[in-house]
């Protein structure tokens, strides 16, 4: 598949050269390749390409256990999107290998690019707005986190894709999703922040949304909005516990680091 005259998505081995250079670029591929035969990844990346902005996937220039993307405006060119994504990291000997640990959920190496990739499209679709989450959300930071964390789950949930590793809590860690979270229209209790959140993703991004409102999956909030926004309601006034929970360790946390 050529991910750049489908979809405008380059792989650039920034940094590298000769045989690592190669390798880089063929492992990346290899990647885009899994997340292009599942649904919800063909879906993700038709929607990258639909905006014509171009996605540049580049090594992540540290040795942590980490990888980014978003979107950027380079010098004299035109803003695109990013993805610092190096598939070494996520191997066995590399920063956090998803077999060496129990806490690996949405550890696989295309688990990762596809949630970097929801950050891109975020990006070039020009409706990347990161504003910090609190109460029930805490964990997940952002919400550009909670949007690629919440649709790399959906990705996950896939039946289509069959090589998996499970269902992530939150943007802390790769910790499993409560089960209780997980059951339809569950993950509305996660927080009453949780509703309004999604009612803005199918705004900004309504082709998106509509398309993976359609994706078989045991995981998908999505659907279960758009097929009942009353029970998706109905379920969001059960999320008050874990919002006192959330506010209660913000407060601790606060305490801590101004008493520290």
């Amino acid at each position: 598949m050529d991910f750049a005259a489908h979809y405008g998505i380059n792989i650039n081995p920034v940094g590298l050269a000769g045989q690592p250079a190669k390798d880089y670029t063929n492992k990346v591929n290899e990647h885009l390749t899994w997340i292009y035969r599942t649904k919800v990844g063909n879906i993700l990346l038709r929607c990258i390409g639909y905006h014509g902005r171009s996605v540049e996937i580049r090594p992540y220039p540290l040795a942590d256990c980490n990888s980014s993307g978003g979107f950027e405006t380079p010098v004299g060119g035109p803003m695109r999107g990013f993805v610092s994504y190096s598939p070494s990291t996520f191997s066995l000997h590399g920063a956090c290998p998803a077999t060496k640990t129990a806490a690996n959920r949405g550890l696989l190496w295309d688990e990762i690019l596809c949630h970097e990739l929801v950050h891109a499209f975020r990006g070039v679709s020009k409706k990347w707005n990161k504003v910090r989450l609190s109460a029930g959300l805490l964990r997940y930071d952002d919400t550009e986190e909670f949007y690629a964390v919440m649709i790399t789950n959906i990705y996950i949930s896939d039946r289509s894709n069959k090589i998996k590793s499970g269902l992530r809590a939150d943007h802390k860690g790769f910790n499993p999703l409560q089960p209780d979270l997980t059951a339809p229209f569950g993950f509305f209790a996660s927080s009453a922040q949780v509703l309004p959140l999604m009612k803005q993703l199918v705004s900004d991004n309504h082709g998106l949304a509509v398309m993976l409102g359609h994706v078989d999956a045991p995981f998908n909030p999505i659907a279960d909005y758009i097929a009942s926004p009353d029970r998706a309601e109905e379920f969001s006034k059960r999320a008050l516990p874990r919002d006192l929970a959330g506010l209660t360790q913000e407060a601790a946390n606060w305490a801590a680091s101004f008493f520290h």
